[in-house]
């Protein structure tokens, strides 16, 4: 059949026709020349994007860009546009953006049930598709301990003393950040201590003797950073991958920037380690270690300081923080524990 006999069978225009014959692609689905990503690139963006949602990470605009930038750079090393991301969820038909919800605290209670099942059910169909054993599954948190902060407890006074006694507090409140994990077995993992500096210190190895497997990591400010973030993710898998007995890792965190960055995504897909986000807001109902393990080793610490005060130590310093909180982590988790 010729073109033009076609055309008028099935009414549509010679020169589309032609055009089609020819190879040429219609305008609106011609790809710009100017577009710097494959359509396999994006493709694996897609992807990666879903799985992020359906783990409970949504991605912002400029987490997407960061997927974009990071293949770029590996492949030729150029940059994504400022409103590649943008462009990109407009012309996705799967994605688009969604401001996320703040609702006040009544309307959170009446949905935190819906919320929860929710959550349970995204934690058990995980483990049921990757065959994840319970000895397998972790639990991560961050917790801060002010350096010279005493642990609240009663104490004994005199019957006619009005008002509750006063205790002198030693003078550094210096903010130390620990991030500890738990698997489901009740196995403490080696803790990662967060402190306030640019160096590391031969005074906080010795003078603390920490074990070998304890991590300390200086930071500006004494908060976790993205790097710090990948760099314990490093740990976790350093300290966890001989005791594994399946093929895959399940990871629960509450969602912390630092656990969203690709490089912290992308070392998860490499070990093996599948990471699940708690709800937004949900920690106070879900993460058991504020309570179980966090509280403990707070009142151990306290207790530790408080030695220190009666000492005569007035002012708490690393070198002082150091072997307390080892003390206080072997009182609450146990020494045998990790």
């Amino acid at each position: 059949m010729s073109v033009r006999k076609a055309a008028r069978t099935f009414e549509v225009p010679r020169t589309t026709l032609q055009d089609r014959r020819a190879g040429r692609v219609a305008r609106p689905e011609r790809r710009p020349n100017s577009m710097k990503m494959t359509i396999t690139e994006e493709e694996v963006i897609l992807e990666r994007v879903i799985d992020l949602i359906d783990r409970g990470f949504p991605p912002r605009q400029e987490d997407v860009r960061e997927m974009a930038d990071q293949l770029l750079n590996a492949r030729d090393g150029t940059r994504t546009g400022p409103r590649w991301a943008e462009n990109f969820v407009r012309r996705v038909p799967e994605l688009k953006m969604r401001f996320r919800r703040r609702i006040d605290y009544q309307r959170a209670l009446a949905e935190d049930p819906t919320i929860i099942q929710g959550w349970f059910a995204l934690v058990r169909n995980t483990i049921a598709k990757y065959g994840i054993l319970d000895h397998d599954i972790y639990n991560f948190d961050e917790t801060g301990f002010l350096m010279g902060m005493l642990s609240h407890a009663k104490v004994v006074t005199t019957s006619d003393r009005k008002g509750r006694p006063r205790t002198k507090q030693p003078g550094n409140r210096e903010w130390v950040s620990v991030i500890q994990g738990v698997c489901a077995d009740g196995w403490a993992m080696p803790p990662y201590v967060i402190v306030k500096g640019k160096y590391h210190l031969l005074s906080w190895y010795t003078n603390g003797q920490f074990p070998a497997t304890w991590r300390i990591h200086p930071s500006e400010n004494g908060w976790t950073t993205n790097d710090i973030g990948l760099d314990w993710l490093k740990h976790f898998n350093q300290c966890t991958k001989s005791r594994t007995k399946g093929s895959y890792r399940l990871l629960i965190l509450d969602g912390h920037n630092s656990h969203k960055s690709t490089d912290f995504d992308e070392y998860c897909k490499e070990q093996n380690i599948i990471a699940l986000c708690m709800p937004p807001h949900s920690s106070h109902e879900l993460q058991p270690l504020d309570v179980g393990c966090f509280s403990p080793l707070k009142y151990s610490y306290g207790k530790e300081i408080e030695k220190m005060m009666r000492m005569q130590i007035s002012h708490i310093t690393k070198d002082d923080f150091f072997p307390a909180f080892k003390a206080a982590f072997f009182a609450s988790m146990g020494e045998n524990n990790y």
